[in-house]
């Protein structure tokens, strides 16, 4: 399926003030998907691979594993999502329901994709045993996520470009866009980001041993700003970079080990995780 296809598919309000935004998660979300894809494929053999696509939002990263021939189920909360994403393939089993409580067996799943999403939920403990009780003995889970701490962040979040409310917690953000951004600040949705310790502690408190593939983001970050990058601030950060030729230098900092790095520098982590046995 093409670009165009893709995002054609949904219909948006163009009289709505987020209609720009709206686009472009769509167009963001198509390029995050086959990244996706492509950095499972190093670790599992999509091919006939159950995967639950969990928080799946408008459905980029479930066509792209479709595409790739994994036999993908989307869940949301959002049933405007996954009927945009049925219109776009069909062949996608979709979902409505909350992350915590999932109707299915236990060790449904080979593979669970929980991108960006574990900041948007009210109780990331309880999801997190919730995929754990889902995914198979030998399963993998990817995630990423924002941290709360990097200095990027708190420059300009990376939800709303907004300076220094990247640590507030959700009522303090929704508080922050009733002023500057005030047809936000109603959604259910509003992220509250982690802090490194905290995230290692709730995987490894709920069953799972992670490694970060950060390095390997990062290299995707320069070739593919737009797959990975939401924020315009953030971009042009990376494309600034890119001009002055600090990249190579920018990669060299990127560690997947704790230190500094993760839990001070590193906007996003990306992480790949096994269930203990």
């Amino acid at each position: 399926m093409n670009d165009t296809t893709f995002a054609s598919t949904f219909a948006l309000d163009t009289s709505h003030p987020n209609y720009h935004r709206w686009q472009r998660a769509i167009d963001h979300a198509r390029l995050r998907g086959e990244t996706i894809c492509y950095l499972l494929s190093r670790y599992v053999d999509l091919h006939n691979t159950t995967v639950l696509d969990a928080g799946c939002g408008v459905g980029g990263t479930s066509v792209a594993l479709h595409a790739h021939g994994a036999d993908v189920i989307a869940v949301d909360c959002a049933e405007d999502r996954l009927a945009a994403l049925s219109a776009v393939q069909p062949d996608i089993e979709t979902e409505c329901c909350d992350l915590s409580d999932l109707p299915y067996p236990d060790a449904s799943f080979d593979v669970i994709v929980l991108q960006d999403v574990i900041e948007h939920v009210p109780s990331p403990a309880r999801v997190l045993d919730e995929l754990a009780r889902v995914l198979t003995t030998r399963g993998l889970l990817y995630i990423s996520t924002p941290n709360r701490n990097a200095i990027p962040n708190l420059v300009a979040d990376p939800h709303f470009g907004l300076p220094f409310v990247a640590r507030k917690n959700r009522e303090q953000l929704r508080s922050v866009l009733r002023k500057r951004r005030p047809a936000d600040a109603t959604r259910q949705d509003l992220a509250q980001l982690l802090g490194f310790s905290e995230l290692c502690e709730l995987l490894r408190d709920h069953g799972f041993t992670a490694t970060f593939v950060n390095r390997y983001m990062a290299q995707v970050l320069f070739d593919r700003p737009e797959a990975l990058v939401w924020t315009r601030s953030h971009l042009r950060a990376v494309r600034l970079l890119q001009r002055s030729g600090l990249q190579q230098l920018a990669l060299r900092l990127v560690s997947d080990n704790a230190g500094f790095f993760n839990s001070w520098l590193n906007p996003t982590w990306y992480l790949i995780c096994r269930k203990d046995v």
